[in-house]
């Protein structure tokens, strides 16, 4: 014959509830996971050494463009790449992508900045650095209506 054990389905249901929980907390920790994850950057930007961990190599960097950055210029600023691009991230990043870059493969990132100001021309010369790899950049004038170019491979 059957006989009920209340405390028995109490300890039953309070078991099931807990692993319930925990397999629930294990799938919403994989889907965050996997929705915000950043991949590592590129060994090369434009066909070159993206290293960007000291001031020399991306000093080097630029000049292997055919830049002249000058180093006393430098200027670094932290900055985050978001996670929903607005129109001006979409259009910048529109012009990351004349050079071969994506920025949306980074949103979310901490990032840094780093500009110079080219000795020869006078316009700045932003690199986005994640992960001390160069990711993305730009020239640019500094104007309230200057204009930006994608960094490129001298002809």
């Amino acid at each position: 014959m059957y006989s009920y054990d209340p405390h028995s389905t109490l300890k039953k249901n309070l078991i099931l509830t807990v692993f319930s929980l925990f397999l629930l907390t294990c799938i919403f920790s994989l889907m965050i996971g996997s929705t915000f994850h950043i991949p590592h950057p590129e060994e090369t930007y434009l066909g070159i050494d993206s290293r960007a961990e000291t001031s020399e190599q991306r000093i080097a960097f630029l000049r292997r463009l055919s830049y002249s950055p000058a180093p006393d210029t430098e200027e670094l600023e932290q900055i985050v790449i978001p996670v929903e691009f607005g129109d001006v991230y979409t259009n910048y990043n529109e012009l990351q992508k004349e050079s071969g870059g994506d920025l949306s493969r980074y949103k979310g990132a901490q990032c840094i900045r780093c500009s110079y100001q080219d000795e020869e021309t006078g316009n700045f010369l932003d690199l986005i650095i994640y992960e001390n790899r160069i990711i993305g950049g730009d020239e640019c004038t500094r104007e309230l209506d200057g204009e930006m170019w994608p960094l490129r491979m001298p002809d």
